[in-house]
């Protein structure tokens, strides 16, 4: 049954009380609605709290699918641009955009420019530095034979190459290698084209391009799995982040430690040391993230792997066509079906869901008594922001008591399933099977 003990009024209610601020003068409603929204994404960011199940078709001849983009999906992205500055606007003391187009009525310590531009350097960043967002494409390798391939501008990194041969279609899976390995192995290699090539370098080429290796000798195509910069933001008509919803606030404090940074009147480091902090903690919180956590194909149950697995025990199976057995999690996004699909099928997954976030007054609040005051706790925390200096310091207690919580609930689910670990790190096992990063002391 869904709790069904608190709705968004009372639970206002009770966070203005904790205020004193009954009469919503210093703090809106408006306001404590958006603080209460991210208090249950940064609780199901710790914990994975809430799962769902949710149900898609595949498509005739398309091994790869998009998780936020299916019908039906429980991770669609939904937070723009413009609702992240109306949180910020809030913690900075300044009016909310209005109009139509949305425009910043503001003081001059900061500009909507200023504001945009935050938000978009940290939610590349946040791109960059988790890795969770992967994107499918399909290139020319322009006239043979082909060393260096140009790629576009906003890629930032390519997790995977697939050769595809014209006009037959087949695929071969190209490996990671480098210059250096090739002059070893494949002496001349640079003067012995091959059809199909096997491999690709990222080692010695200019930014935004790959290098064949050995170079390719008949045209071909390249299907590319890369992560790439987000969609240009501009919040006066509302852009979608193109991140995880759960972890939205990521950025938000990403782009409040860049704004508090700056010189002049609008400097406040500690503040903007906090929001530092709080970046950097959402990072490695999402680095660990997961979407999936169990599968089945037309209701046969199937175990989730990675498409690095994939690649490595069954190098073909994209040029396969028949019904899928397997799926396999290329990023916190990125599913693949193998075989490729050779019709419809049904993909059944129960992953760790979009935070439900009240929205009306009378929804209620899909989260345990015994959680909920903490959360409470950690709109109080959130609302002080705006204050700052010692008062706001003095509520760093209610944001340890979310952690605090949040560790015990991790503890009780590790204790109560037996392989909560597996399960949970279906979404990272690419990254740890075809590594993205590596310390620079190791990669020395």
């Amino acid at each position: 049954m869904p709790y069904s003990h608190t709705n968004l009024t009372q639970a206002l209610a009770q966070i203005s009380e904790r205020l004193d601020d009954s009469g919503n003068v210093y703090w809106s409603s408006a306001e404590l609605v958006l603080y209460l929204q991210e208090a249950f994404r940064f609780w199901q960011g710790l914990t994975g709290y809430w799962r769902g199940r949710m149900v898609f078709d595949t498509t005739a001849n398309t091994p790869f699918y998009d998780l936020t983009q299916q019908a039906g999906t429980l991770i669609p992205y939904t937070i723009t641009d413009s609702a992240l500055a109306s949180e910020i606007l809030y913690h900075l003391l300044e009016p909310q955009l209005s109009g139509s187009p949305l425009a910043y009525v503001g003081t001059d310590m900061f500009t909507m420019d200023d504001i945009s531009k935050a938000m978009q350097r940290r939610r590349d960043q946040f791109l960059e530095e988790t890795g969770m967002v992967l994107t499918v494409s399909t290139i020319g390798v322009g006239t043979p034979p082909t060393t260096v391939i140009p790629l576009t501008d906003n890629t930032i990194d390519v997790r995977r190459a697939c050769l595809i041969d014209v006009p037959s279609g087949v695929k071969t899976v190209l490996w990671r290698t480098n210059e250096f390995g090739a002059q070893g192995f494949k002496p001349g290699w640079g003067t012995s084209p091959a059809d199909p090539t096997t491999g690709y370098s990222v080692a010695v080429e200019p930014p935004v391009s790959l290098s064949l290796i050995p170079p390719q000798a008949n045209p071909a195509q390249l299907e590319l799995i890369t992560l790439n910069a987000g969609a240009a933001l501009n919040p006066s008509t509302g852009v979608l982040l193109g991140i995880p919803d759960n972890f939205a606030w990521v950025v938000k404090f990403g782009a409040m430690a860049d704004l508090l940074s700056k010189a002049g009147q609008a400097q406040d480091l500690p503040r903007a040391n906090y929001c530092q902090q709080r970046w950097r903690e959402g990072i490695q919180i999402a680095r660990i993230h997961t979407s999936a956590v169990w599968g089945a194909i037309d209701g046969q149950e199937s175990f989730i792997t990675s498409t690095e697995s994939l690649d490595a025990f069954s190098p073909a199976w994209e040029n396969t066509v028949a019904p899928p057995t397997s799926l396999a999690l290329g990023s916190w996004n990125l599913l693949a079906a193998a075989p490729t699909p050779d019709a419809i099928h049904g993909i059944r997954l129960d992953v760790v869901q979009n935070a439900p976030v009240p929205v009306n007054p009378t929804d209620q609040l899909q989260i345990g008594r015994e959680e909920l005051d903490t959360l409470f706790d950690y709109c109080e925390h959130l609302a002080l922001l705006k204050v700052g200096g010692g008062e706001f310091l003095e509520t760093t207690p209610l944001y340890d008591n979310v952690l605090q919580l949040a560790g015990v609930y991790n503890e009780r689910l590790g204790a109560a399933v037996s392989y909560s670990q597996p399960m949970s790190n279906r979404a990272t096992q690419e990254e740890a099977l075809r590594p993205r990063r590596v310390p620079v002391e190791q990669g020395a």
